[in-house]
């Protein structure tokens, strides 16, 4: 099938590459001319892993290619997805200006019957509103372009697999035509055995900010429970190893530690309750998952200041700045929360990490940085454990106690061993987990 693809951010590039490995023919527009080039060249704009080899490998199969002419990508197309950001607004709704700007230059350019998808995540409704916009730009056309959603469910650091091996697909459509389109495109993946789930628009457009809603309520329960744990002796890890075994809870996101960054949770929670409100009814649990992870820095910064002391003139070291591992994107990374934090306070704070130092030290003023986790350690009287990268799994305890003014360590993800940390030398201080100093 012919392709375009509007907007080639982390969505939009990865559906460009995924698809085209898929055997379509795949044309991915920008309005940056620059970024354009730079892909077209082969050089992927930020850290995906597997992501710069399949663009290398796609682009020499000419399935797929890059044009900053959204004419070009668009004309011919059968199925168009929007991938353009929808970044919020400052009262939390989101900014729909690029979603709407993609679809009338869908309708001013399409010379066939068009699918035009919703990729990018947009609140429920945002469909009907296209659909009106579409046959404003272009009446003559207006049965021409059939709207579906079709969000994405890709996590940062595994985009690549999520596209290719789904657990499920999510089209909203309303006609039977757009869903016979959706099925042949996504056939090849329906055919390894993804589930490809079929239902209205309003239904599939809600879905995923709901399902982003609740993994960050699950996050934000286990860290909760995390500071009751630390109050009352039990161990957080325990706690949400007896709750996983219940097949009605599951283990996945129930990790306690310094809480959920990137772009996704924080504006998709705030999108839905201004949503739920909109709409007419009041969702304050949603503001409490996210107070409850605001408090997260805060609780990573106590335990900080209770192991050194004062902090001004202090050094901290930082392992990991990405909001997660996997991924160089540092967009309300918790680390840049907790650094944030401690040079207030008049700490020196250095930070390593193995994709993301350079977006890091560019979004946190103040913040050092270095190519070498034990190079971070050196005379730090302090080492904050922050992304837990499989690296760090595997450091010479011995040796970055050696170059620490200090053997401190806080482990914000709660990914080494009491017993080790204990007899490595290390004051260790996990995260809703009993202490020892």
């Amino acid at each position: 099938m012919n392709i375009a693809v509007i907007g080639t951010g982390h969505v939009g590039l990865v559906t460009c590459v995924t698809f085209a490995s898929l055997g379509h023919n795949v044309t991915g527009t920008d309005s940056d001319e620059a970024k354009i080039v730079s892909l077209g060249e082969g050089r992927s704009p930020f850290f995906e892993p597997g992501l710069q080899e399949l663009l290398e490998e796609e682009l020499r199969s000419e399935r797929l290619s890059f044009t900053s002419e959204a004419a070009e990508a668009i004309g011919g197309a059968e199925v168009v997805f929007i991938c353009v950001g929808t970044p919020p607004r400052a009262d939390g709704t989101a900014n729909l200006v690029a979603v709407e700007k993609a679809a009338r230059t869908v309708a001013q350019h399409a010379t066939r019957q068009v699918i035009l998808a919703e990729k990018s995540t947009v609140p429920t409704g945002t469909a009907q509103r296209l659909a009106r916009a579409l046959g404003r730009t272009r009446p003559d056309q207006s049965q021409e372009l059939a709207i579906v959603s079709n969000p994405e469910f890709l996590r940062e650091g595994h985009a690549i697999e999520d596209a290719l091996h789904p657990q499920r697909i999510l089209v909203g459509a309303e006609s039977e035509h757009a869903f016979a389109v959706m099925r042949k495109l996504y056939a090849p993946l329906v055919e390894q055995g993804a589930d490809l789930i079929e239902t209205n628009i309003a239904t599939a457009e809600l879905a995923k900010h709901a399902a982003n809603a609740f993994l960050a309520l699950k996050i934000s329960f286990a860290n909760a429970l995390a500071r009751l744990c630390e109050r009352t002796g039990a161990d957080v890890v325990s706690v949400a190893d007896i709750l996983g075994r219940d097949d009605r809870i599951g283990r996945a996101f129930l990790d306690a530690g310094l809480g959920w960054g990137g772009s996704c949770f924080p504006k998709d929670l705030v999108a839905l309750e201004r949503l739920a409100s909109k709409a007419g009814y009041q969702f304050p649990l949603l503001r409490e998952v996210a107070r409850i992870n605001d408090e997260t820095a805060d609780a990573a910064l106590e335990k900080v200041r209770d192991a050194v002391w004062n902090l001004e003139d202090k050094t901290i070291a930082l392992l990991g700045l990405a909001f997660k591992p996997g991924t160089d994107d540092v967009r309300f990374a918790p680390a840049l929360a907790l650094g944030r934090r401690l040079i207030g306070e008049g700490a020196r704070v250095v930070g390593y990490d193995p994709e993301a130092a350079d977006n890091a030290q560019s979004e946190l003023s103040g913040l050092e940085v270095t190519g070498d986790p034990y190079d971070a350690a050196l005379g730090a009287h302090c080492v904050v454990l922050c992304t837990e990268w499989d690296e760090f799994k595997v450091l010479d305890l011995a040796k970055l106690k050696e170059v620490m003014a200090e053997p401190v360590l806080v482990d914000g993800r709660n990914m080494f061993d009491y017993k080790e940390m204990i007899e490595a030398g290390f004051s260790y201080y996990p995260m809703g987990r009993p202490e020892q100093a």
